[in-house]
């Protein structure tokens, strides 16, 4: 069930029909007991006292019990809409429920939430952080009630854990965790007075409650205005003084402030802006980037570049973490521009033009690179493959098994094979196997596929058809090849990571296509002939050869050969 203050659903239709809102004291509270898939919380009905003492107390409350993660993130919007940009609005916010956090974020979970995990928890509840944000925007005038989870059996996947995590109150905000039902005491009778700072109210908190963060001795959250809605100086020439250091808005002036009030009201906002102008560089350059609006499209292009030219972003997918900004810094402190790790518009053209010459000159170097190999390809064939006997079509094969004429030599194989079978009558004891059209086709396809696994197969079901013998030499041959299996391996589990999804096999298909390799049918299915041309495509490019799309491999695609 959820529901709402009538002067809650007043703000949300003037916003819905784009009415001003004016400054009010805003409250949100979301309390979630019940749960479709885990264990009840303490809290049914607790909404509904919350909002009596915020709306008594002359909050416009937007309140829910029980809600979804739709419905959470829903009336969490419209609260947010609400709210003054330029801290206008005294706030409370409550929140209580099943909790899940990951290292860098917490959620209240909807009542729906079914096994959540690090990757979907964001469309199964409520962000904390968007909350705490909110909060300060109205320094000194805002409060964040989080109270326990006692009893959360809700079982979360991989890279969440159930449960608060860690939150530190922000500058100017005041946070107060704790049981429920004490924490509606500690509302009623210390936050909500009109007589009580916030260090009083602290220190009437019942059992199970504590505070943090903005705890004033002079301010608290009804002290902060008086009945004409203005603000109101308990400590006249703190007031004065901090004003006169605003104006003069310098590191000095703010140590000045400390040096006189070391315990003022706002003594903890000096500091906070000195250590503001200590970091306005950084803090510039993060501006700056914002700024340039680069779409999730132009950020893997940056990652693209840079790998391209050998500063690893940990991934090609369009999020600039600790990995990108890592390859960034330390390309700007390559090239002399200030390595702060976030770029402007005239270092994006210097990397673009830079990426886009690496791209030019591999794909020259490669296009050599092929021309040299299909030429020693070509001179080995006529060594060997071209007089057609059984023995030089399998030398040829074992140096170049993807080859310009691996499969007509295959097929020439076949071709004898097949007359030696008939000559000798059908003589290897096999059942008939050896003239079975399904054993001849399962063969081509293990050829094709020129896998242990694929060899091993067809040998277990033909395992004395006239093509056993040639499975069987080339399955000892790719064991001896790939004696050291974890490079394999790894370069699996990197495809898995890297085109695990249909829709990046196609794109890898069709590149691969576009640049003139042959990947069968482009379906999305990396068969035999996809490995094929996965192995030439590395091969012309002095990547390792594996038949897997790894990292490096993905980037030398994308970027364009």
């Amino acid at each position: 069930m959820s529901f709402r203050g009538l002067r809650a659903a007043a703000a949300a239709l003037a916003l819905a029909v784009g009415l001003p809102v004016q400054a009010a004291d805003l409250a949100l509270v979301l309390v979630n007991s019940d749960c479709d898939s885990a264990g009840d919380l303490a809290g049914s009905g607790q909404a509904a006292r919350f909002e009596r003492e915020l709306e008594t107390a002359g909050f416009t409350v937007f309140a829910m019990q029980d809600g979804t993660g739709e419905e959470l993130r829903a009336i969490s919007r419209d609260f947010a809409a609400a709210t003054d940009a330029e801290g206008q609005n005294r706030l409370v916010i409550v929140v209580s429920g099943h909790m899940a956090h990951t290292g860098s974020g917490n959620w209240l979970l909807g009542r729906d939430a079914n096994r959540p995990d690090g990757f979907s928890v964001g469309a199964q509840g409520q962000s904390i952080d968007p909350l705490i944000a909110l909060a300060t925007q109205a320094q000194g005038q805002a409060v964040i009630m989080l109270a326990g989870t006692e009893g959360n059996t809700l079982r979360t996947g991989t890279a969440l854990e159930p449960g608060l995590g860690s939150i530190t109150a922000p500058q100017g905000v005041t946070l107060v965790q704790g049981d429920l039902k004490p924490m509606l005491i500690a509302l009623r009778d210390g936050i909500l007075r009109n007589d009580a700072s916030y260090a009083v109210a602290r220190d009437r908190a019942p059992r199970g409650v504590s505070y943090s963060g903005f705890l004033s001795p002079a301010i608290g959250l009804l002290t902060t205005r008086d009945d004409e809605n203005q603000p109101i100086r308990p400590e006249l020439g703190d007031f004065a003084y901090w004003n006169a250091v605003q104006d003069i808005g310098t590191e000095d002036a703010y140590e000045a402030y400390i040096s006189r009030y070391p315990n003022g009201t706002f003594t903890a906002d000096a500091r906070a802006r000195i250590e503001g102008l200590r970091n306005a560089p950084l803090r510039a350059a993060q501006e700056g980037e914002a700024a340039l609006g680069l779409t999730r499209t132009a950020r893997r292009e940056v990652q693209r570049y840079l790998s391209i030219l050998g500063f690893d972003p940990g991934g090609i997918d369009g999020i600039f973490g600790p990995a990108t900004r890592k390859a960034l810094t330390d390309w700007q402190t390559a090239r002399r521009f200030d390595p702060d790790g976030y770029l402007d518009a005239d270092q994006i053209k210097v990397l673009r033009a830079e990426g886009a010459a690496k791209v030019a000159a591999l794909e020259a170097e490669a296009k050599e690179r092929q021309a040299k190999i299909e030429a020693e390809d070509r001179d080995y064939w006529a060594q060997t493959g071209r007089g057609g006997t059984a023995g030089g079509l399998r030398a040829y094969l074992r140096r170049y098994p993807d080859g310009l004429f691996a499969d007509r030599a295959r097929r020439e194989l076949t071709r004898i094979a097949n007359q030696n079978a008939g000559n000798n009558g059908n003589s290897n004891g096999d059942n008939g196997q050896s003239d079975s059209p399904q054993a001849r086709r399962m063969y081509n396809e293990a050829r094709d596929a020129d896998t242990v696994e694929a060899y091993s197969v067809f040998l277990r079901e033909y395992p004395n058809s006239r093509y056993s013998a040639d499975a069987r030499r080339r399955m000892n041959e790719l064991r001896q090849q790939n004696r050291d299996r974890s490079d394999q391996i790894a370069a699996q589990q990197e495809e898995n990571v890297i085109a695990g999804n249909p829709v990046t096999r196609l794109l890898v298909e069709r590149r691969l296509q576009q640049l003139g390799a042959n990947p069968g049918p482009v379906d999305g299915q990396f068969d035999g002939a996809t490995r094929r041309a996965i192995r030439q495509f590395q091969r012309n490019r002095g990547l390792t050869v594996t038949g897997y799309v790894t990292q490096a491999t993905m980037v030398r695609l994308l970027a364009g050969g």
